[in-house]
């Protein structure tokens, strides 16, 4: 009889710290019973060749570079001979410097605390009228960030075949003189838009803009379509003023949350989760979530439903019915403030009734009836909530217009406690940048794509995901790429095309990558610049604000920055004046200097007398003081502002200069929304037209936005757009066979998209990503917990079929359908998933990003570590702790639950964006699986 293996009650009863256990792989993760059989044998092995691992690594000293201990790292002998902890002095004669945490794009005000020119800790900054000092784990992880041992340090040059993986170390001299030279070729060319600027996450915009602007092409491309451009363009279609709601959840007594996962997931995450619970536990307010899994918000709701994926627009019709039908909307508020009347409302909710949304998501009439009328009852302080769950699908746009429509039928929009927005979704704008150059005035279709009307006619939120496939049917070329905290291989739809695009020499002749870490983009790359981490360099910064008034936040070096790393800010500047040609003029040799003039109309603190850029460097955080922005619509104009203004007499619309400021209420000037209207607009002639190429500039004019109308190019283009809120199914989904599921994808609450698998205090806490399926599911298919199974994924045919110009891949000989790609991965059991939904996570499945991304505890001897400096920087912590390692080679019948490095999910997501917004619909996808028999 093998000897039984520890678990982790035992380990603790020996004296062993629970690193100790983790690192010989019994992280939690073990039975009380042994295994059986070979498994149990070779299990048994493995875990004695551990046990003499580890206790030979007892007795020796971590290992330090020339830097000292990373953080985290106990430099005794052994996790559990600590002595002296916590220091007392630590924190002694330490100097505390304001930022802001740039992990995610929350950005939340952060204290860094550095001592002898290191940073030891960080901590959120209670002046942060936004996050309130809260910070979460990935806030506390940016230490790891700054002093990971594989982090890019020096520019890296290619010196194989592009994807090889064969570098060499550069000087910045000569990257720049070659990147230099290669721009200014594409200039002089005559083609500047053959120069693109593919952005990530960034919070650096002036810069960006001035450079491109500066140089002439206006291809920035982002990843806005990947995040959230379905349910801003949902927001604008109403607001014109604003893409962004910001419920005001600390005020209301309603939240009706449709596939938000606010606790983990959400743009606003730490602000928006604290005012949900406060505005739960201050004020009584109720949470119903309606979400395809049981998510952390979902399981902390009062009540949750899951429904049928992508039929959240269908339930918000079916509840608007309910509410119009009882007589329970805002006969006042619909009257004044919209631009439909209660008829022609009740007329065009008739089929949508909440039997007929139980129909379609599963979800009980009875219920979608009773949550509506509750909703109505807390009005005006009630709120709907929504985010991807809802956006990210191919009938996004149509989800999120039927889910807003409801606030505007109780009456709680712009109210204290309801549906609120501001026009500032970021920096309050008294602070203004230096005098920028003029804007490009270049054209591409891989920035303005003329198939999806709503991408860019308000804001540019451009349609990223089909940029790859574009150059690969030659729809355009790039001379030059130059890629920015992007890991576009691990995020984007259909990892093999992108990885096919970025290897070819002939679609993209030259590529710049920007980052601080090598990951998956820098692996394509032709040359990798190091970027100089947010805990490094300077920044202005602010979000939305929950506060509903507009702050002003500062990011500053907190140290040095580490080896040759260098931010935007300091070499864009050299880089413009390399090119020449008039570049250089729009660029200022101070970095600080800079900033002090941005920075200088912040108002001076008459307690202090300090004002600018000195005020937000010792207070971290200027907030104005306006008043919150409820009911901006009511503001009545002043007689400046009617000045030799007009008042058309059918709507009451007041112009000036043939520019719309405001509209007529009961004999009152009043500024309205800022739409053609100045009505929220339920029904929005707007998208109507300009879905159909027509000329809109007297709705724009009308407006006051600044908005416009499509390009040229976009003629013979023409997308039928519902004036309506209304809402439709795709085809695959209505005929979804027994032996079909749908793939959902969703974020844990350590992970940032992507860019934090290589942080070891978050890798350690999520790593791996097993497939969620409910147990009915698995039973049906002949699963159970921890099998393994094969994904076989199909492209869209309600995207082929709306647009033919996507359809690309080989088609199964039977069936007809486009296969994606098929991906081996195991899964895990649970209730809480829809019977027809199989779920992943992302940011998992990393091929390169660190060892610790790819979970193996030593790195490989690969040449891209020239850009590195191990001898200085040494972390001997996950050499011996990482207990999730995973030896099987991928193996399943040796595969140990929780180990490893992931999955990437993204390898079997079709390119499928929403026909109207172009938002990536992550949330859609059909596929098939199969039981993987080990052999």
């Amino acid at each position: 009889m093998p000897e039984r293996p520890l678990n982790r009650r035992a380990w603790m009863k020996l004296g062993l710290a629970a690193s100790g256990a983790s690192a010989l792989g019994l992280g939690g993760c073990e039975e009380e019973s042994a295994p059986s059989g070979d498994a149990s044998a070779a299990g048994d092995k493995s875990r004695a060749n551990d046990l003499e691992r580890w206790r030979a690594m007892k007795a020796e000293p971590y290992q330090v570079g020339d830097f000292g201990a990373m953080p985290g790292v106990c430099n005794l002998p052994g996790p559990e001979a600590k002595r002296n902890w916590p220091d007392p002095d630590k924190y002694r004669n330490v100097q505390r410097v304001p930022g802001m945490c740039q992990l995610c794009s929350t950005v939340c005000g952060i204290v860094g605390y550095v001592k002898d020119g290191r940073l030891i800790k960080i901590e959120g900054h209670p002046n942060d009228p936004n996050s309130r000092g809260h910070l979460c784990a990935r806030g506390h992880a940016g230490l790891n960030h700054l002093y990971h041992p594989e982090r890019l340090l020096y520019p890296l040059k290619r010196v194989g075949k592009r994807g090889e993986g064969k570098w060499k170390r550069i000087s910045w001299d000569e990257a720049l003189d070659e990147i230099a030279a290669k721009l200014r070729a594409v200039r002089e060319s005559g083609r500047p838009e053959e120069f693109a600027f593919h952005q990530g996450r960034q919070r650096s915009k002036d810069i960006l803009k001035r450079f491109l602007d500066a140089f002439g092409t206006k291809t920035q491309l982002s990843h806005r379509a990947l995040c959230s451009g379905s349910r801003r363009a949902a927001n604008l279609t109403y607001l014109w003023e604003s893409d962004w709601d910001l419920n005001d959840v600390e005020h209301t007594k309603y939240i009706l949350n449709f596939g938000s996962n606010a606790f983990e997931a959400h743009q606003g995450h730490v602000p928006f989760a604290t005012r949900i619970q406060n505005g739960r536990f201050r004020n009584g307010a109720k949470l119903v979530t309606f979400d395809v899994r049981l998510s952390n918000t979902a399981g902390s709701s009062d009540e949750w439903f899951a429904p049928f994926p992508g039929t959240d627009g269908a339930i918000a019709l079916g509840m608007a019915h309910a509410i119009v039908q009882a007589g329970r909307h805002d006969t006042e508020f619909l009257q004044q403030w919209t631009n439909v009347s209660i008829e022609e409302l009740e007329e065009h909710l008739e089929p949508y009734t909440p039997e007929w949304a139980e129909s379609v998501s599963g979800v009980p009439a009875a219920d979608i009836a009773r949550i509506a009328l509750e909703f109505a009852a807390a009005a005006p302080a009630c709120t709907t909530m929504c985010n991807r769950g809802s956006s990210a699908h191919i009938n996004g746009y149509y989800n999120d217009r039927a889910i807003q429509l409801l606030n505007a039928i109780v009456g709680s929009v712009g109210k204290q406690g309801g549906w609120c927005w501001s026009p500032w979704s970021g920096l309050d704008p008294i602070v203004e940048t230096p005098p920028m150059p003029p804007g490009a005035k270049t054209w591409s279709v891989l920035e303005d794509p003329p198939e999806f009307p709503l991408a860019n006619v308000w804001r540019r939120m451009r349609v990223g995901e089909i940029i790859y496939l574009y150059l690969l049917q030659g729809r355009a070329r790039l001379q030059a790429y130059m890629t920015y905290n992007l890991d576009s291989p691990l995020t984007w739809p259909e990892e093999s095309l992108t990885q096919q695009v970025l290897c070819d020499e002939s679609l993209i002749e030259f590529h710049v990558c920007i980052n601080c870490f090598y990951n998956e983009t820098a692996h394509y790359a032709d040359i990798v610049l190091p970027w100089a981490t947010y805990l490094e360099r300077w920044d202005l910064d602010a979000r939305g604000s929950y506060n509903l008034r507009p702050y002003v936040g500062v990011r500053k070096p907190m140290v040095e920055p580490l080896g040759e790393a260098k931010d935007v800010r300091e070499f864009f500047p050299e880089l413009a004046k390399r090119i020449g040609g008039g570049m250089e003029q729009w660029f200022q040799e101070s970095v600080e200097e800079y900033m002090e003039q941005w920075a200088s109309n912040v108002p001076v603190n008459p307690a202090t007398g300090k004002g600018g850029l000195e005020r937000l460097l010792e207070e971290g955080f200027w907030e104005s003081d306006r008043q919150p922005y409820y009911e901006p619509y009511l503001r009545e104009l002043s007689d400046d502002e009617l000045s030799d203004s007009e008042v058309d007499p059918d709507s009451g619309v007041i112009t000036k200069d043939g520019v719309g400021i405001g509209v007529m209420l009961q004999g009152k000037a009043v500024c309205g929304f800022a739409t053609p209207s100045r009505k929220f607009e339920v029904r929005s002639l707007f998208v109507e037209k300009i879905g159909a190429n027509a000329d809109c500039s007297e709705l724009i004019a009308l407006s006051g936005v600044k908005a416009s109308n499509r390009h040229a190019n976009h003629q013979g283009h023409d997308v039928e757009i519902d004036a309506m809120p209304t809402w439709f199914q795709p085809v695959e989904h209505q005929r979804l066979a027994d032996d079909e599921l749908i793939m959902t994808s969703f974020k844990w609450n350590v992970h940032n998209h992507g860019r934090t698998m290589n942080l070891k205090w978050l890798a350690e806490i999520v790593h791996s990503n097993p497939a969620w399926l409910n147990p009915k599911t698995a039973s049906a298919f002949g699963l159970q917990d921890g099998d393994w199974i094969e994904v076989t994924s199909y492209h869209s045919a309600e995207v082929e079929a709306r647009n033919p110009h996507l359809t690309h891949g080989q088609a199964e000989p039977t069936s007809g359908r486009r296969v994606v790609a098929s991906m081996r991965v195991p899964i895990v059991t649970m209730q809480g998933i829809h019977p027809r939904v199989i779920a992943m996570s992302n940011s998992c499945g990393h091929t390169q990003y660190t060892s610790v991304a790819q979970a193996k505890r030593e790195a490989p001897a690969a040449e891209h570590l020239a850009g590195s400096n191990p001898s200085a920087y040494h972390d001997d912590d996950w050499r011996r702790n990482m207990w999730w390692e995973d030896p099987s080679g991928g193996d399943p019948a040796r595969w140990r639950r929780n180990t490893g490095s992931g999955w990437n999910q993204n390898k079997l997501m079709p390119i499928a964006p929403d026909p109207v917004s172009g938002q990536q619909a992550f949330h859609d996808t059909v596929v098939t699986i199969k039981k993987v028999v080990p052999a």
